[in-house]
């Protein structure tokens, strides 16, 4: 797998004038974070990917063990997650914090 590197801000990094590229395992991390960041409806291209934080996860229907499972439904949708070794969620005054040890086709890498 291969990507474009984001910073932690979600900005393209450009080194040398040209786009930075990375592959493997950092693709792959960066991939699951990004990829649990994507609230639905911010892909004009598939509305209906992302996890919906505002309307089902914070909002209505809340509860750890439907929000752990959308967590680990949305990291699992990558054809290079093999498996989670463990995963943590925790839910504060509206934020979440997701710590997960993972493991892709490239190794293991810890969320």
């Amino acid at each position: 797998m291969q990507t474009l590197k984001l910073d932690p801000d979600n900005n393209l990094i450009v080194e040398n004038g040209n786009l930075v590229v990375i592959d493997g395992i950092y693709a792959a991390a960066q991939n699951t974070r990004t990829r649990l960041g994507l609230c639905r409806g911010e892909n004009p291209y598939d509305i209906q990917e992302g996890i919906d934080y505002f309307n089902e996860l914070l909002g209505k229907l809340g509860g750890m063990d439907y929000i752990r499972e959308e967590i680990r439904r949305r990291i699992l949708d990558s054809p290079d997650i093999v498996k989670i070794n463990s995963l943590d969620v925790i839910s504060s005054k509206g934020t979440i914090t997701v710590t997960a040890d993972i493991t892709t086709i490239y190794g293991t890498f810890t969320l």
